[in-house]
């Protein structure tokens, strides 16, 4: 055989050798995984990590590359990648005690504790001694609230390897859960007592003592490991929070750079550089940013945070150049799809903001914060129906959301659902006792109600602890209008504004003064000045055409209403108010048109739609408000307003009456301190017949608006079909003496001849 026939040969049998291999795909997934075995041998645990993941396209089922996968996303810090395929690779390896261990401690760290349970229970049943199958479901057992189980469970850990000393810290950590403090030190001590060395068993013992209000003796046992071991991450972690958790900020920078520079990953330095901006040393922070941000694992978050930094140095084109990088490379990077929603929010570009944050839902949809912030966004566009579901939404997600209770406790008040806000805000404060926003609605609910006196006490508090607050000064400005000391809310309000000259609560309370008295010109000046300081200030717009409208300028006030939603054209206040103002001047087609535009850009926008009907209503066609109403409350049912409208439409003449109730009693559930419907109520059962049932709804309304002559009328004519003539006559009697118009006074005096003697 010559060389060339021998090299033709050779070649022939190295195609077939590789055909054989393509044709084989049990060689070639094993191929895959032997180099990404030698990769991560050689710590190129990016390049492993896409052997292993082609080893997995070549057979989803290989339970042992899916275990080497997640072991080399740990590496690179990808950790929601990690123990997606920790648990992937326990589903495919039934039988190994191991990978169900591991996938039982990440679905215990996840707060997956019944499948932690589950994980641990199937290990157990492969090996019944397995002390870590043990631990991990007494852990889990704890975590589901059975103490006593979980306690029998590393007791029998415990008899099975007396000489492990995590053992003990398991049982201590549950002695502690159920609450017995002296089994649970005896516990960390003998497992310090076992293995003197174990960092876990002394830093175990460090936190017990750290729950226990010894700080002393946590710091001293966290110095003792580190006098042996220096550089330990896990101590050093544990002295930098003692020390950032004692008011000892300054010596928490020492063992978290010893964690860096022994480590010196991206989490470690992006730890480090949180710490400076904590501490306000933002250059040493942006200096380690860009460091990290020169690495492919820590680019995402460093550029992130560098965004966040550029943003708050005011450097906002910077900020968004920043996330749209991070957000080109990696598209649903979630920490950088929240920081554009909050820049954008910021900005006030709401449209913007609330397509972003929608994008952060989707990736993310039982995100609690997520909500909150959709929540926030709704609210500055007005859209108050949305702002609520979603900050409820949030409440369910985390019903410890303290920050949550109070903005849904804040936008009820608004919506005069004054109970409802003072249940959230009291559950805001079983969650933080010492949260003062929460305290502040309380008392905001006291004013709203007319009761200073409950304010008082809970007000002047807050003064005293935040003297230079402008909002606690708007509240004590409101409380001394209610008193009557003009003086003193006057001063409260100025106090406020040299805090804060957007205060728009202490404008307005100026303002108020200023037309109670003989300032008229000088309220006339103050919302001009705040309307050219603040031209994209809707709000203040708003402000200054009622100023207008209460000094009898027409013109500056609809200049002003047009100029709000001309600025933000979704704020239904201004066209509220410029349709008010139309109906006094017996524009109101001109109005209805304003909404009707309002409603075109905002179709779901429940109250845009509202405001239509009723403008139509005001020009009695009743047709077609009816036919607005029911349209809105076919798409909302809880659209308070226009189901108390329609209820009212359909007792008014006589029909659907059982629907007219079912509307009445959303629009009461909905709006429980407007009298206007506890009147639609009362009216409704008196058309069905339910007299008794229509006084207490009919009583409410009279007390709450005494001088309105149709709520007296309404009452006395069930007194009177209830055969209570006394309170009949009474009210019937009130009703005329307030002026009802004709129509009604005819019935009226019918009802009041017809009254025996």
């Amino acid at each position: 055989m010559n060389r060339r026939t021998a090299s033709v040969l050779l070649c022939s049998l190295a195609i077939a050798a590789s055909a054989a291999c393509g044709r084989d795909p049990e060689r070639k997934k094993l191929q895959y995984a032997a180099n990404g075995d030698d990769l991560a041998a050689r710590k190129k645990y990016q390049e492993a990590i896409i052997e292993y993941r082609n080893a997995i396209q070549v057979d989803p089922k290989f339970g042992e590359a899916r275990r080497k996968l997640a072991d080399a996303y740990v590496q690179v810090g990808d950790a929601p990648n990690a123990y997606r395929e920790y648990i992937r690779a326990a589903d495919l390896l039934p039988s190994s005690v191991a990978d169900q261990l591991k996938a039982g401690s990440i679905l215990l760290a996840t707060r997956q504790f019944e499948d932690a349970r589950t994980r641990a229970e199937k290990a157990l049943a492969l090996d019944p001694k397995n002390v870590q199958g043990r631990i991990l479901l007494g852990n889990a057992l704890a975590s589901l609230n059975s103490v006593d189980a979980a306690i029998d469970q590393v007791e029998e850990a415990i008899r099975a390897d007396p000489s492990r000393a995590l053992s003990y810290t398991a049982l201590g950590t549950m002695q502690m859960t159920g609450g017995n403090r002296e089994a649970a030190e005896t516990a960390f001590r003998k497992a310090v007592e076992i293995d003197p060395s174990s960092v876990e068993a002394q830093l175990a013992l460090a936190n017990y003592y750290w729950n226990a209000g010894r700080t002393k003796d946590a710091e001293q046992v966290v110095t003792s490991v580190l006098e042996r071991a220096p550089r330990d991450p896990l101590a050093n972690r544990a002295l930098a929070i003692l020390y950032m958790t004692t008011n000892r900020v300054a010596e928490a920078e020492r063992p978290l750079k010893v964690i860096a520079e022994s480590s010196p990953n991206a989490t470690t330095k992006l730890a480090l550089a949180n710490y400076y901006l904590a501490v306000k040393r933002r250059e040493d922070a942006a200096t380690l940013l860009q460091e990290v941000r020169a690495t492919t694992d820590g680019f995402a978050a460093a550029t992130t945070t560098l965004a966040q930094l550029s943003y708050s140095n005011g450097d906002r084109q910077k900020a968004h150049e920043l996330v749209a990088e991070v957000l080109r490379k990696e598209p649903k990077y979630i920490d950088a799809v929240v920081a554009q929603a909050t820049f954008q929010f910021a900005d006030h570009k709401l449209d913007e903001a609330l397509a972003t944050v929608r994008k952060a839902i989707e990736l993310r949809p039982n995100s609690a914060p997520f909500q909150f912030l959709l929540g926030s966004v709704l609210a500055a566009k007005n859209d108050r129906e949305g702002a609520i579901a979603a900050q409820r939404e949030a409440i369910r997600l985390n019903p410890q959301f303290a920050r949550a209770h109070v903005e849904l406790a804040r936008l009820l008040l608004s919506a005069g659902k004054i109970d409802e806000a003072i249940t959230l805000a009291k559950a805001a404060l079983q969650v933080a006792p010492n949260y003062d926003d929460a305290q502040l609605i309380l008392v905001r609910a006291s004013l709203d109600k007319g009761r200073p006196f409950e304010a008082e006490a809970a007000l002047r508090k807050l003064g005293a602890a935040y003297p230079d607050s402008a909002a606690v000064q708007v509240e004590l400005g409101r409380l001394y209008t209610a008193r009557g000391d003009k003086i003193a809310a006057r001063k409260a309000f100025e106090h406020a504004l040299s805090k804060d000259p957007a205060q728009r609560g202490a404008l307005e309370g100026l303002v108020v003064l200023d037309l109670q008295g003989e300032n008229k010109n000088l309220a006339r000046d103050r919302v001009e000045r705040a309307a050219a300081a603040a031209p994209q200030d809707s709000a203040i717009h708003i402000l200054a055409g009622r100023t207008y409208v209460s000094l009898g300028d027409n013109a500056a006030a609809e200049r002003a209403f047009k100029r709000a939603v001309e600025v933000d054209p979704n704020n239904i206040e201004g066209y509220g108010a410029l349709g008010r103002l139309y109906g006094t001047q017996n524009r109101l087609a001109e109005a209805t048109k304003e909404f009707e535009q309002m409603s075109a850009r905002q179709p779901s926008s429940t109250t845009a739609a509202t405001a239509v009907a009723v403008l139509l209503e005001m020009q009695n066609r009743r047709a077609e408000a009816k036919a607005r109403y029911e349209k809105i409350v076919q798409t909302n049912p809880r659209a308070a307003v226009a189901a108390n409208n329609l209820a009212w439409i359909y007792a008014d003449a006589g029909e659907n009456l059982d629907v007219a109730l079912q509307l009445a009693q959303t629009a009461r559930a909905e709006l429980p301190n407007m009298p206007e419907v506890s009147d639609t109520l009362g009216w409704v059962y008196f058309k069905k017949g339910l007299f008794s049932l229509a006084v207490p709804p009919l009583v409410d309304s009279t007390n709450k608006d005494a001088s309105n002559p149709f709520y007296r009328y309404h009452l006395g004519s069930v007194y009177a079909a209830n055969g209570d003539y006394a309170n009949a006559s009474l009210q019937l009697n009130k009703a005329l003496s307030l002026k009802l118009p004709p129509q009604e006074s005819a019935e009226a005096r019918k009802m009041l001849e017809s009254i025996p003697n």
